[in-house]
């Protein structure tokens, strides 16, 4: 997994990205295993009370 080579080089412009704002916007990702795992919690939660409240 993992992004592929220079994914973040380039900006919506077209434009070269420097360094460290690559290195921010990657920072602030997240896993998507991590958001799978979050969301499917979320999900159980959300069911659980939708078939309690019918």
């Amino acid at each position: 997994m993992g992004l592929p080579e220079g994914w973040t080089k380039y900006g919506a412009d077209d434009m070269e990205i420097r360094p460290l704002q690559r290195y921010k916007a990657l920072g602030n990702a997240i896993a998507l295993p991590c958001a799978d795992y979050i969301m499917a919690g979320i999900y159980e939660v959300l069911a659980d009370r939708v078939g309690k409240e019918e």
